[in-house]
């Protein structure tokens, strides 16, 4: 990229907007040495916007205050020259064609560095197509956790199922509010279950299990009495919570990543720009849950893999293996139907 001084350039940009339209490659312009502004292609900044425009957040820098150059077409040999309102950016045309665009240096940075970030999840049609046919022939990791849909959904065995990345389950347990020596002494559920049974006691109920699988940290349990505090500091990398209120029929999804709520659909004007939960009644087989700019928009291509692997007809089964394809989560379906998980019951108060 070959740098030109702004000063003799700004009278008459007909040369560098004639060698960008030749050969696309931009030209910086400094002034003092110091670079402020380049022009490059226009179809160039199109694909940046483009890209840049899928990722949410951040404020794009402003341009300074530019030349005070006049207002409306202004003639550079073949080109006609449009100075924007701020009076820093520029754009030209040729035969009623935009050929170049010049920009600033921190715009411009700004720009590449959204659309890097939105490269990462870029696939072409052809690149998705096949994606989606390896993710098709894949399992799910260990025994899933669709199996686990029908039961809990009934509020069995747990109310809640939570899943983080990051933290040991231990430390997720005490920091969940569990007794450290419940902790300690390795108890399990069958075995409080088997007290319940013989002693007329309801401790099943208000006991916290947790284990590891596949690297993330689950916990089970039954949210009636606020028993358990439901917060890490810090925030875990990232953490999934599903909760049924059967009475209610409110089956609720959510996602954190470092403790800042995935918005999983675009919000309307004049709406709440937060919100807690997706419900799964929401969710239609055969329909996209999430719009394509959400930031949960990934779990649209693992439901449909889901729905055409054709293993549950139920709809919270089949979002739920589409969890378990997007996030690998798994729960270990022997060990919690006979009772042989790790549980703990809330700390002595």
């Amino acid at each position: 990229m070959d740098n030109v001084e702004l000063s003799d350039a700004i009278a008459d940009f007909t040369g560098l907007v004639g060698r960008v339209e030749e050969t696309g490659e931009r030209v910086c312009l400094v002034e003092g040495g110091e670079p402020t502004s380049v022009l490059l292609a226009a179809a160039e900044l199109a694909e940046l916007e483009h890209f840049a425009g899928r990722v949410e957040g951040g404020v794009r820098p402003r341009s300074g205050a530019g030349q005070g150059q006049p207002f409306g077409p202004d003639p550079q040999g073949p080109y006609l020259r449009y100075v924007h309102a701020d009076g820093a950016r520029m754009t030209f045309v040729r035969d009623r064609v935009v050929v170049a665009e010049l920009r600033s240096v921190a715009e411009l940075d700004w720009l590449e560095g959204r659309t890097r970030t939105a490269r990462q999840g870029y696939m072409s049609p052809k690149r998705a197509a096949a994606f989606e046919e390896f993710l098709a022939r894949q399992g799910p990791v260990g025994d899933g956790v669709a199996w686990i849909a029908a039961s809990w959904r009934c509020q069995q065995p747990f109310t809640h199922l939570v899943f983080l990345r990051g933290p040991a389950a231990e430390d997720v347990a005490l920091a969940y509010g569990a007794d450290a020596q419940d902790i300690a002494d390795g108890l399990m559920l069958h075995q409080v279950e088997e007290r319940d049974a013989r002693e007329g006691t309801d401790d099943l109920t208000r006991v916290l299990a947790f284990g590891e699988e596949n690297g993330w940290t689950w916990l089970g349990y039954d949210d009636f009495d606020d028993a358990f505090s439901r917060s890490l500091d810090p925030p875990a990398e990232k953490q999934i919570t599903l909760s049924a209120t059967t009475a209610k029929a409110i089956y609720e999804f959510s996602y954190f990543e470092n403790g800042v709520y995935q918005n999983p659909f675009p919000i309307e004007t004049g709406a709440e720009d937060r919100r807690d939960m997706y419900e799964l009644i929401w969710y239609t087989p055969g329909e996209a849950p999430f719009a394509a700019e959400a930031p949960l928009s990934f779990l649209n291509l693992h439901l449909r893999i889901a729905e055409k692997a054709g293993n549950w007809t139920d709809n919270i089964a089949l979002f739920f293996e589409g969890l378990e394809r997007a996030f690998g989560l798994a729960l270990p379906r022997d060990a919690i139907t006979s009772g042989h998980v790790r549980c703990a019951r809330p700390a002595r108060r």
